[in-house]
């Protein structure tokens, strides 16, 4: 069973590290703009953040006589995608050759007509991105400036590769909890602010979600043996109050490190938390950016004790 995945066009590495979490395995093929994997599409585009479309690829080749071959005389509602532009031209010929060679109906089964690299893929489509649980999502009844999106909470989920508990020590208005607990993940949180823990309970239950958050402090965390950590902690980026941001950093790398062997976090694109890192065991470090807006592009941590 061979399955593809459309990317993100404006973040590809980072889609394609995000699939390779979802299916838990680095063994992926990668064209411009589509990943091939020989495991079961089902609740990979779902459940991502940057995957558009998931499904089973019914052929695949650089002739398009081979992909007439195998679609021949079926009935399909096409989907056609050009992932390189420069192709267009190209794959209106091939578009065209391999239309006249089915029934096209919208009351078919969807298939995905893939161009990219000079390959053809047509693949029948399984899955599509939740576009709509992660916008309502972004409407909870709290929030304020600066909180992560849906969108990037699910993802840093999804990266941390956690199959039953994530535990968010800087809960804030609870998004990432609330993408785990989307996700069928059990979670725990815990905030120094008993106002923060109060708002982001509210917004939990707003969507039918339940989660144990705890009043506490990041630098000594109370639990033993979590899967992994999902946080967003404050940046600091105020230069008054970055020397106690460096301290806070440090003291929660510690106290992470003592209770799980998975840890991911966002930050200012500006600040370097590797060698602090390593100098607590957290060796295998991956850093993605992701550009916000002007003023800010965050960096996301994803780090493991190997």
């Amino acid at each position: 069973m061979k399955s593809y995945a459309i990317l993100n066009q404006n973040n590809l590495f980072l889609s394609l590290e995000e699939l390779k979490a979802i299916i838990d395995s680095d063994e992926v093929e990668y064209y411009h703009g589509v990943a091939l994997f020989n495991k079961e599409p089902n609740n990979v585009a779902k459940r991502s953040s940057l995957i558009k479309y998931s499904g089973r690829v019914i052929a695949i080749s650089h002739d398009v006589n081979e992909i007439v071959k195998n679609i021949k005389g079926e009935c399909f509602s096409v989907d056609p995608t050009v992932i390189t532009k420069e192709y267009k031209s190209e794959f209106l010929s091939i578009y065209d050759r391999i239309i006249n060679n089915i029934k096209v109906s919208k009351k078919c089964k969807k298939m995905d007509l893939i161009f990219t690299e000079g390959l053809i893929i047509a693949g029948l489509r399984v899955e599509e991105k939740d576009n709509e649980s992660l916008f309502k999502h972004s409407k909870k009844p709290y929030s304020q400036s600066g909180t992560l999106s849906p969108d990037i909470g699910r993802l840093m989920v999804n990266l941390s590769k956690s199959r039953k508990t994530i535990l968010d020590p800087f809960v804030g208005t609870g998004t990432i909890l609330i993408e785990a607990k989307w996700l069928g993940l059990n979670c725990i949180g815990l905030d120094v602010d008993s106002k923060m823990i109060e708002k982001s309970l509210v917004n939990l239950r707003y969507f039918g979600y339940e989660c144990d958050i705890l009043r506490g402090d990041a630098t000594s965390l109370p639990f033993n043996n979590i899967e992994a950590i999902v946080t967003d902690p404050p940046y600091g980026r105020s230069v008054s109050v970055r020397e106690g941001i460096n301290n806070l950093y440090e003291g929660f790398f510690y106290s992470a490190s003592n209770i799980t062997r998975t840890l991911v976090f966002t930050t200012d694109s500006k600040l370097d938390w590797r060698d602090k890192l390593k100098e607590v065991g957290f060796n295998d470090i991956s850093i993605h950016f992701i550009y916000e807006h002007k003023s800010l592009s965050r960096a996301i941590y994803v780090v493991r004790k190997k």
